[in-house]
């Protein structure tokens, strides 16, 4: 069963603080100057009846809108010849001759117009009842380009006037040097007009429509880039009789899913799928299958009846608990029911391979794909972990991208666990690493960081993992997705928490032997939190024996603000340091356990 997760922390005016990291505007420094090749994706066969086509043949069949901009390098325009300055063949779409195509200048000379929309619209009305005697039909087109800042979408009318959207390409990954791809060259783009139109519907006028992702920061040039945008090969189709499609996946323990688990930490893990029946006919006996290493564990969902144009939800009935040893775990799922499907393309699911190992919790898929960044802006990213079983962490890892786009050598960066407050949504400081200079020998490896001191981690409990610096230069590979508000990006720039959908390569490794030398110090101290401090922080310190320590704190001078005795058990402590009538400045803090000093510096902002 998938929890829901709400955080209620770092609330301010904005109401977009758990917002998409995605939607941060990708700047013209991340946009790709040359065109990848793009093999030519198969598309699926047509088994509903055509009742309506263009191909662009007759370009008197469209009204085009191009907000008063003449020539073709803005807007949309008609023709065989691509005019953009990303693809030079444009789309290699079924028909061939004449496709639509989007422009709006060059970003490479900067030549983009800003706060403009651009649209193309059937000229007449399309009666689809009329067509089909049916309101089951699907509006398909074939498509080309990527997407960068812009808003691509599709919109219908009943009176040529007010126009209602009905699909885009948001689920389309932003295209830039961290990663994301153009898309297949064709694209089959398929929207159900099932669950829009009614059984006695007026004609409708088809419309699609550019403009920028980001209307509230339309004065910044980056906003209007676009690769370009190609359309051929418009249909209106009926549906098929049977046709059940899979919207959505999910396997995971209480809405994470983990591709390395450590033994000490397997838990229940759940399978589902969101199937939806676009076909005519009521889909029976619908039912999720999951077979696991060929036998080892199967396992069924209970069956369900999809009537048309409804979406089910197909849970496991059986959770499986793989056992607390060693071993590699090959996932093969599929759905039945009664009727053999008209499109089984759309239905199908890739398998999942996850490992139970020795020490690693491991969110990322390990197949690195892109990087995490902030330009100019310092920033920590990372992932939630659930622990099911109580267990000290002594170190986390993480995964740094080498060469042209990855991390600057000498960048001083550091790792950071934070724990989750079930009750506000805050996260809280837990420990972190010493700072680390990323070296040349660094890029492309796993590293593990050791923190400062063990954490006793809970049971029950969730944490976040992160790696982070103060500058630029720092950037950290990812590797999958991850589902809305599980992946967490904090932007120093303004001091606030995003979700992100890449997976950072963040990990918590509890391997025992990590810092065994370390482990005849009687004291391990974290840094002050929060670090600019205004009325008060906290210092986390660990100690193997109990102790008597002499904490003092002064100003960057020496001159002593406060000493205080502080009687510590073994195991973690925390010293609260009042900030609040101290002036703006940097100051120590000096922690004596009789044997060793150790020194820990703060600003109060």
């Amino acid at each position: 069963m998938k929890k829901q997760i709400l955080f209620l922390c770092l609330i301010l005016a904005s109401s977009t603080i758990w917002s998409q990291k995605d939607l941060r505007i990708p700047s013209m420094d991340e946009l790709l100057s040359e065109e990848k090749q793009i093999i030519k994706a198969p598309l699926e066969k047509d088994l509903g009846v055509t009742i309506w086509s263009d191909n662009f043949d007759d370009p008197a069949t469209w009204t085009i809108d191009n907000n008063g901009l003449g020539g073709v390098e803005y807007g949309w325009n008609i023709n065989d010849v691509s005019e953009g300055w990303y693809s030079s063949a444009g789309i290699n779409s079924t028909s061939g001759g004449n496709y639509a195509e989007l422009v709006n200048g060059d970003p490479i000379a900067g030549t983009q117009e800003l706060d403009v929309t651009f649209t193309m619209t059937t000229v007449d009305p399309i009666d689809v009842i009329g067509l089909a005697g049916t309101n089951q039909v699907t509006l398909e087109f074939e498509q080309y380009g990527a997407r960068f800042n812009d808003l691509q979408q599709i919109l219908i009318s009943t009176d040529g006037v007010i126009f209602e959207p009905i699909g885009d390409n948001l689920d389309k990954p932003v295209l830039s040097q961290s990663g994301g791809s153009a898309y297949p060259n064709p694209d089959l783009k398929q929207i159900n007009l099932g669950t829009i139109l009614t059984a006695t519907n007026d004609p409708i006028w088809i419309r699609f429509s550019w403009t920028t992702n980001y209307p509230g920061s339309s004065t910044n040039p980056n906003v209007w880039v676009t690769y370009g945008w190609y359309i051929d090969d418009v249909k209106l189709v009926t549906n098929p009789d049977h046709d059940l499609e899979i919207t959505d996946t999910y396997w995971g323990t209480e809405g994470l899913y983990y591709y390395r688990i450590p033994t000490t930490q397997v838990a229940p893990i759940d399978f589902q799928v969101s199937v939806f029946n676009g076909g005519i006919e009521t889909q029976n006996n619908t039912q999720l299958n999951v077979d696991i290493n060929s036998g080892v564990f199967t396992g069924t969902s209970d069956p369900a009846s999809v009537a048309p144009l409804d979406t089910v939800d197909l849970t496991l009935s059986t959770q499986f608990t793989p056992p607390a040893s060693t071993m590699n775990y090959t996932v093969t799922q599929s759905i039945s029911s009664d009727s053999t499907d008209d499109v089984p393309s759309n239905n199908q699911i890739s398998n999942v391979t996850f490992y139970v190992t020795d020490y690693i919790y491991a969110r990322d898929n390990n197949d690195p794909s892109g990087s995490t960044s902030n330009g100019t802006d310092g920033f920590e990213v990372g992932n939630l972990f659930d622990i099911w079983n109580d267990q000290e962490l002594k170190a986390l890892t993480v995964r740094l991208p080498g060469g042209t786009n990855g991390a600057t050598v000498g960048t001083e960066f550091y790792m950071k666990l934070y724990s989750l407050d079930p009750n506000t949504g805050d996260f809280v400081y837990e420990m972190e690493s010493d700072p680390i200079i990323v070296e040349t020998n660094m890029l492309n490896q796993n590293l593990t960081i050791p923190l400062v001191s063990p954490v006793f981690l809970l049971a029950n409990t969730t944490y976040l993992a992160v790696a982070g610096c103060y500058t630029e230069g720092f950037r950290v590979s990812n590797a999958g997705g991850s589902v809305p508000q599980t992946s967490f990006f904090f932007d120093w720039s303004n001091e606030t928490w995003y979700y992100t959908t890449s997976t950072p390569m963040i990990r918590m490794d509890f391997d025992p032997t990590i810092g065994i030398e370390e482990n005849n110090i009687n004291i391990q101290v974290g840094s002050v939190f929060p670090n600019p401090t205004s009325e008060e922080a906290v210092l986390k310190l660990y100690l193997a024996n109990a102790s008597v320590l002499d904490i003092t704190v002064t100003d960057l001078y020496g001159k002593v603000i406060s000493s205080n005795t502080m009687n510590s058990q073994a195991g973690q402590n925390e010293y609260l340091v009042n900030t609040k009538e101290l002036t703006s400045g940097l100051y120590c803090i000096y922690i004596n356990d009789g044997v060793n000093t150790i020194t820990r510096k703060f600003t109060k902002q």
